[in-house]
């Protein structure tokens, strides 16, 4: 019966620990993946001049090294952050470069002023503004919500510069004070 017991728990911690490497190295492919595609961007070559990509591991300071080279001999290294979600700084063949950090404060004011310009109210109406964070394609994104109980959502491109996208949910139903000129706002009433 012991023995048993004691198969029973290492088959566990085995499993256990193929899944967290299996997690692991989840990341490590696309943290490759990542580097392989914003080398090519910034080599000016196609993902497929890549000739060589290895993960180098988590440093000290918690970020994350991919090095590589191309089919021309270019050789480059892409530092994650500590997450693995976004190249934080790049060195290509004797060059070291930080990439600008789009700036979450100055997304949301700009989401703020736009709301406000879309749904035709003051700023003030504006209740929440939060930044959600980075997708995986490289676009941001914005959520808020208005004091009447609309939610908007503005979404940036990657570098954080401008809107490329802009969702507003209008509140449901159909107030009985409606005014004609927030009539707009409420899509049931008409």
């Amino acid at each position: 019966m012991n023995y048993l017991v004691m198969t029973v728990r290492a088959a566990t911690a085995a499993a256990i620990m193929g899944g967290a490497s299996a997690a692991f190295a989840a990341d490590e492919a696309q943290m490759m993946m990542s580097c392989n595609t914003y080398a090519a961007k910034h080599l000016s070559v196609s993902t497929s001049d890549i000739a060589e990509l290895s993960y180098q591991g988590q440093r000290t300071d918690g970020t994350h090294a991919v090095n590589g080279s191309t089919t021309r001999g270019q050789s480059f290294q892409c530092s994650f952050n500590a997450a693995g979600t976004h190249v934080v700084s790049w060195y290509q063949s004797g060059e070291a470069h930080v990439a600008a950090q789009p700036d979450a404060s100055q997304m949301m004011s700009s989401c703020n002023s736009y709301a406000a310009q879309k749904l035709g109210v003051s700023a003030s109406d504006i209740a929440t503004v939060t930044y959600e964070g980075q997708r995986v394609d490289g676009t941001h994104a914005v959520n808020g919500s208005t004091t009447d109980g609309q939610s908007f959502q503005c979404s940036f491109n990657a570098s954080g510069s401008r809107i490329v996208h802009w969702y507003h949910s209008a509140p449901q139903g159909c107030p009985a004070d409606v005014t004609e000129a927030d009539r707009y706002m409420y899509p049931a009433c008409n």
